[in-house]
């Protein structure tokens, strides 16, 4: 148990206090002053996808077409194997295994 002195600003109430960066605190991450407040906070790393803008809005509704239809078809849910095949990449859905 850990006692909190008394007369103690809010501001030394929390000195040394860090906050990991989450999805409910996170809603507010372009505010600047939100993230100086949040310790150690790292924004994900964001993977670039080598392909042209309009290639990759094509290959993202594609997707979700698809995997609607899986979800309509009552599959269960479903991961994305890639595949190279005969000098072309293939992209299917695989049901997931169940634990």
């Amino acid at each position: 148990m850990v006692k909190i002195k008394k007369g103690l600003s809010d501001a030394d109430m929390l000195k040394g206090f860090s906050e990991e960066l989450t999805f409910e605190n996170g809603m507010y991450a372009d505010e600047k002053d939100k993230q100086s407040k949040l310790k150690g906070a790292k924004a994900p790393a964001k993977k670039e996808l080598l392909l042209p803008e309009d290639a990759q809005e094509r290959l993202n509704r594609f997707l979700l077409e698809i995997s609607m239809e899986w979800l309509k078809n009552k599959n269960g849910d479903c991961t994305w194997k890639v595949l190279k095949e005969n000098g072309q990449i293939v992209i299917k859905p695989v049901a997931v295994a169940k634990k």
